[in-house]
């Protein structure tokens, strides 16, 4: 009953938490959406008034340019004709006021381009309105100058005609009023009827004033030309006026980048872009760099190394290069999941305690911190610390085993008087030695071979015998003469003989290794009384997957580099 209920929880636990975090991706999801549409809708109008803006000035410009001739051509002209070019002027300001721009509440709403070209359209007739008021004030001076007319008599009339146009906008105020008045609630819904009275009126109210605005501005010049009726000067744009009529854009513009600025999109979109290509750059190359390196490992340096000098330790000082003994003709295989050993007195046995796996009870067992005292941080690295050590007065049989480990096999490796094997210490669970003489272990380096720099191999580590070497081995070890030439992988090697010519040579194919599925240099071994010692399936330094395996890797190689 307990695990049934424990199963259900763990069902709904898991599935409300699934339910949940589904929740957290839509909402998400929407927020981000939405912060899309806005940056979209905030970008492509500040590219629409900018637009409108840009060929709103440059119209502005040809339109003062084509005014300033026409006035300056009417310097000298007759009344009649500077009256019918200020009548022909005013009608053209009627009606470019009286022009009703389109709603924009349509459904559906317009797209972009529609409000792109109202935005045009709309800046373009405001600046066409500001150049020809200015033309006719203008030209209602100099027609006044040329007539004679009474300055009071055109204050008064331009007075009169302020005062109308500024009741007409009251009158417009108050049809406005009562009609928000009488619907409160349908003057402010898009499509009604009173909606678009409202707009109507507003509209009509914008351009009230704007006539309002510009009777004022004529009664005023005439007020400040009221004791001076002499010619005007002659005619320049107002640019600072011409700039005005493009307020409302350039507010608008204001708006809109205000609301960008606030769009996390839009901040950080252009600091991505700005590191956006480093960043590509960075990925290439780390995408082609390691094809590259490899690359030239394979094909120029593990070439190189295959047609040089084989590495011979034999020929070091001191060592002698005496042939071991090998298994029977077709019995490569010298391990086995246990070995037996006999102690003999004077002997001493140096085992890892969790490969002893029975032992006779009168054997005196103590305790040796370090394989060598002369090679400590050997001995640390290859785990031979805190070993048992065994003595016996009457031979003794000793059996070893890998209880931790069912794939271990235990191979015992005899070296008679003379001979000596390179080996690596990762691979000793233990050795027999005579007891009054010093375990025969010397290091050897090779700094100036590119053999032992491609496989980072700069230390060799040399037994002397006699001794017996127990080496442990995954899935068997075997030990093979070298002949006329063998190659077998690297990660397998455990040690040969010092009569040895050792060398690498590339692997066979260039797509495996690259995959990492090979490595790319084997071991090679040559001499026709020389042997080698290799575990069957090699599982150091191979463990994919780890959180660790980075670190285990770098580890691995520096050992490497000390030959353990």
């Amino acid at each position: 009953m307990r695990q049934l209920l424990t199963t259900v929880l763990r069902f709904l636990l898991r599935h409300a938490l699934q339910f949940a975090l589904f929740i957290v991706i839509l909402l998400a999801g929407r927020l981000l959406l939405a912060e899309w549409h806005a940056y979209n809708a905030a970008s492509e109008a500040v590219a629409a008034l900018r637009l409108a803006s840009g060929s709103a000035g440059s119209h502005g410009t040809g339109l003062a340019e084509a005014a300033t001739g026409r006035v300056k051509a009417l310097q000298h002209a007759s009344q009649t004709a500077i009256a019918a070019r200020l009548e022909q002027v005013q009608a053209q300001l009627l009606q470019l006021r009286a022009q009703q721009q389109p709603s924009l509440f349509t459904l559906p709403l317009p797209d972009a381009a529609t409000l792109a070209l109202h935005a045009q359209e709309e800046a373009a007739r405001r600046v066409e309105i500001e150049v020809l008021a200015q033309e006719a004030r203008y030209l209602t001076a100099l027609h006044a100058a040329l007539s004679g007319e009474d300055a009071r008599q055109t204050l008064a009339r331009l007075h009169a005609e302020h005062v109308r146009a500024y009741a007409a906008l009251q009158e417009n105020l108050r049809q406005r009023r009562q009609l928000e008045a009488q619907h409160p609630l349908a003057a402010r819904l898009p499509g009604s009827v009173a909606y678009a009275q409202l707009s109507q009126l507003e509209a009509q109210g914008q351009r009230l004033r704007d006539i309002n605005l510009q009777a004022y501005k004529a009664w005023a010049a005439q007020r400040a030309r009221t004791n001076n009726t002499a010619r005007p000067a002659p005619f320049a744009i107002d640019k600072a006026a011409l700039a005005g009529a493009l307020a409302p854009v350039q507010a608008a513009i204001a708006t809109s980048e205000g609301q960008l600025a606030r769009n996390w999109i839009a901040r950080w979109r252009a600091p991505v872009l700005d590191v956006a290509p480093t960043a590509a750059l960075l990925v290439l190359s780390a995408i082609a760099l390691p094809v590259a390196i490899k690359a030239f490992f394979y094909f120029v340096l593990a070439p190189l190394a295959s047609r040089l000098k084989p590495l011979s330790i034999g020929h070091a000082p001191n060592v002698t290069a005496t042939t071991l003994p090998l298994p029977p003709a077709g019995q490569s295989r010298i391990s086995a999941v246990s070995q037996a050993l006999l102690l003999q007195p004077g002997q001493q046995m140096l085992i890892h305690p969790a490969y002893l796996q029975s032992s006779p009870v009168s054997t005196r067992k103590r305790t040796q911190w370090l394989l060598d005292w002369r090679f400590p941080f050997t001995s640390l690295a290859a785990g031979m610390v805190a070993l048992t050590r065994l003595h016996s007065d009457v031979p003794a049989s000793v059996t070893i085993s890998a209880s931790d480990d069912p794939l271990l096999e235990i191979a015992i490796v005899h070296l008679p008087a003379g001979s000596a094997l390179v080996f690596q210490p990762r691979g000793l669970v233990g050795l027999i030695c005579d007891s009054g003489q010093p375990l025969a272990m010397a290091s050897h380096w090779r700094l100036g071979s590119l053999h032992a720099w491609l496989t980072l191999q700069l230390r060799f580590i040399v037994f002397r015998g006699p001794v017996t070497l127990i080496v442990r081995g995954c899935r068997g070890v075997r030990l093979e003469r070298a002949g006329q030439g063998r190659s077998i992988s690297q990660s397998a090697t455990l040690g040969f003989s010092t009569d040895v010519l050792y060398s690498t040579m590339r692997s066979e194919t260039f797509i495996p290794y690259l995959r990492g599925q090979q490595a790319l240099l084997n071991d090679r071994f040559d001499g026709d009384n020389g042997v080698y010692l290799y575990e069957e399936t090699p599982r150091h330094g191979k463990q994919p997957g780890k959180v660790g395996s980075w670190f285990e890797g770098f580890t691995d190689a520096i050992l490497k580099v000390f030959g353990i």
